[in-house]
């Protein structure tokens, strides 16, 4: 079977045909291309004339012209030359091909090899994750079961918080008797949630930091000006003088009868 295409070297084929008329041209290009195509040319005019597309007469007056680009027995040597070239090329196309379908082969071969090793590992890998949780497990439990009740109690009991004792003292004994009183008076009378604290001693420290920071408050001036104004009013009902008893108030009304 011959191939598809046939390579044509039409600088070699013009600087040998130059002399051939039209109807050589055409009837020379016809036996080439069934040349290619079947791999040689029969042996009997009759045939030959029918594949130039010639009539006997017309054959035998073109044969002679036509003969001289062909060989014995009508071979042609370039032609041979370039269907020698395809075949060995042909076969090396189907070696490679062979070696590669081969190599594809082996390759996959070896990729199911390894999803199969591959496809065993999750199953060992889960029998021991699940082999540690149930020693997780059993350790916690274990633990769990040696944790005294009373601990537990406590440490509950902490986390909640609770209220503050009527006789609760702060582990940091400071000197502040009168801001002691005030805190267990101003915490024991919250309400509620607000009355509830997880440590009494951080929130008494908070406490006194705060009662260090508030300024000392100032005496009020009324208040000054009324107890000098009661002492005045003392002296008066005593003495019953009449003198003037504004000097002695600096800032409240003056006195006098």
């Amino acid at each position: 079977m011959g191939l598809p295409y046939m390579p044509m070297f039409w600088g070699d084929y013009w600087r040998d045909t130059t002399h051939l008329s039209d109807a050589e041209h055409v009837s020379y290009l016809r036996l080439i291309s069934h040349y290619w195509q079947h791999g040689g040319l029969p042996q009997e005019d009759s045939r030959l004339a029918r594949i130039a597309g010639r009539s006997n007469t017309e054959w035998a007056d073109m044969k002679p012209m036509l003969q001289a680009f062909f060989k014995q027995c009508w071979t042609h040597a370039r032609i041979d030359r370039e269907l020698q070239k395809q075949k060995s090329l042909q076969e090396t196309n189907v070696e490679r091909a062979k070696k590669a379908a081969a190599s594809r082969w082996n390759k996959n071969q070896e990729d199911s090899s390894s999803s199969q090793q591959t496809s065993n590992a999750p199953s060992m890998l889960q029998a021991s994750v699940e082999q540690s949780s149930t020693n997780a497990t059993h350790i916690h439990s274990h633990i769990h079961n040696h944790i005294k009740e009373p601990d537990i109690r406590e440490r509950r009991s902490h986390a909640r918080g609770s209220r503050l004792p009527p006789d609760w003292m702060p582990k940091e004994h400071l000197d502040e008797k009168l801001e002691l009183e005030k805190f267990r008076d101003y915490w024991i009378a919250q309400p509620g949630q607000k009355g509830v604290k997880t440590d009494w001693d951080a929130t008494w420290r908070n406490w006194v930091r705060r009662a260090a920071e508030r300024p000392q408050a100032r005496p009020s001036t009324n208040r000054i000006a009324n107890a000098a104004k009661e002492m005045l009013d003392a002296e008066r009902s005593r003495d019953q003088g009449s003198w003037d008893y504004s000097v002695l108030l600096p800032f409240g009304k003056s006195g006098g009868n």
